[in-house]
């Protein structure tokens, strides 16, 4: 089955698909597991207040807004993506939640930073790994942008992972391939991290592991299945009828309180070799 990663190629969707997707970031980006795990690798980066994080692939500024706004950051974020709708939903968030003075978002390719080196004391790259063409040419550019000593998170899904419940084992796995294949450019590259961070030139230091079971109304995959598994019909990924049969029933089941669904996530945190710059803290030993 052949993947075309929907976000990958979002400026060719149409209106009604964007503003689907621009809901499902924002969705995850209140979900407090996912909010959670977001604040989980932030505070690991022990940034000074007036420090400057560089956000790849920002989309709509979930990760760039929860940084910006916390009461003890005082620096600037700079949000990188490739997308003129996503970016306008980003400055038009962080508009209304007060923190634009301390953001600043930019059009461009996070495989080709425009970016000088050596400029941020931290990058993040949030849900985006999987979705780029060359993950490696991502993580050198983190790692090229990076100051000496300032670390790089990584986080995202291990969609390999995704699954979902029905009763027709067959219908259950070619969707779950379907829906991952449309939305998903690099379903098990957070499998190939440690190789990757090394190529990069990033020193491993954390991983943390997370799993999303959603069991029993379906709340979290609920806009996911919703928005994802058109996009799946149209690109020829799934059949219709089928495609529908298998909405149906999660529908039945999130209705029911007998939904299953379930993905792993990890965030990677590596460090650009160095001595660490001034605008991070360093643990006392």
């Amino acid at each position: 089955m052949s993947a075309r990663d929907a976000y990958r190629f979002i400026n060719e969707l149409d209106e009604p698909t964007v503003q689907s997707f621009i809901s499902r970031l924002e969705f995850r980006g209140k979900d407090p597991p996912f909010t959670q795990w977001r604040d989980d690798y932030l505070d690991r980066l022990r940034l000074e207040p007036a420090a400057t994080v560089l956000d790849l692939g920002c989309g709509t500024g979930v990760a760039t807004r929860a940084l910006a706004g916390r009461v003890d950051f005082d620096g600037r974020v700079v949000g990188v993506d490739q997308s003129p709708v996503l970016l306008e939903a980003a400055m038009r968030l962080a508009a209304r939640d007060d923190v634009a003075e301390r953001t600043e978002f930019q059009l461009g390719d996070v495989g080709r930073l425009d970016l000088p080196d050596a400029t941020f004391d931290a990058v993040i790259a949030h849900t985006t790994i999987s979705h780029v063409a060359d993950p490696l040419a991502m993580l050198r550019e983190a790692a090229r942008v990076a100051r000496p000593g300032a670390l790089v998170a990584i986080f995202d899904g291990d969609y390999a992972s995704w699954t979902f419940d029905h009763p027709d084992e067959r219908l259950a796995a070619t969707m779950d391939a379907a829906i991952v294949a449309a939305v998903v450019n690099n379903p098990r590259v957070l499998r190939a991290m440690p190789r990757l961070l090394e190529e990069a030139g990033l020193e491993r230091e954390q991983t943390l592991a997370y799993v999303y079971a959603d069991i029993g109304n379906g709340a979290f995959y609920d806009s996911a299945i919703e928005a994802y598994t058109p996009v799946a019909v149209r690109a020829g990924l799934a059949a219709e009828e089928q495609a529908h049969a298998w909405l149906d029933y999660q529908r039945r089941a999130m209705a029911t309180g007998s939904f299953f669904g379930a993905c792993n996530y990890y965030t990677y945190l590596a460090r650009r070799p160095g001595t660490p710059g001034l605008r991070i803290r360093v643990p006392a030993a």
